[in-house]
């Protein structure tokens, strides 16, 4: 899958060693899994183990590379859940682990491509993310994509020893743009 800026690839075992340095930092940490919950090698390594090999069923996921003349860099990572077949719809997760690359249009880029393929090639109808609330970069992200808030699971997560809400957003296939 190609955006405008980015392009999105299959997981491989190479890419476990990057997703670990993000995984274990603390910028991305506070909204993820907290500050408190430091991601060892071997956990990321089993988090994504099936994915590698091809052969996870509960999350289909995809590294965001961006080209530099002939260099190419990856800078993040994309999912989706299980497609419920009956609704046609599945959740969404979107990561730039690169601090470099964050709030320059990157992720937002990753995003539609991928939508695009969620929405035309899969024939879903909808997609949705949930974003604990405190989460003002990843608020404004999915909103410039086209999500819509839904709702709020009040006081829904638990993440460095506070209850936290967390906020629904979606997108209906009707709803996307094309830039």
């Amino acid at each position: 899958m190609k955006g405008r800026l980015t392009e999105l690839r299959a997981i491989g075992r190479d890419d476990l060693q990057l997703l670990h340095g993000w995984l274990n930092d603390p910028d991305i940490m506070q909204y993820w899994d907290g500050r408190d919950h430091p991601a060892t090698f071997d956990r990321v390594e089993a988090r994504f183990r099936r994915s590698v090999e091809g052969l996870d069923r509960d999350a289909v996921r995809f590294m965001i590379d961006i080209r530099d003349g002939e260099t190419i860099k990856t800078i993040g990572m994309i999912q989706h859940g299980r497609i419920v077949p009956r609704a046609r719809h599945t959740q969404v997760d979107l990561l730039i682990g690169d601090p470099e690359y964050r709030d320059s249009g990157y992720g937002s880029d990753a995003m539609h491509a991928f939508l695009g393929y969620l929405f035309h090639d899969q024939k879903l109808r909808r997609a949705w993310c949930t974003l604990r609330a405190p989460n003002a970069r990843a608020v404004r992200g999915v909103e410039k994509c086209g999500f819509v808030r839904e709702g709020v699971l009040r006081q829904h997560d638990f993440l460095e020893g506070q209850l936290v809400d967390v906020v629904v957003y979606g997108i209906l296939a009707s709803e996307l743009t094309v830039d």
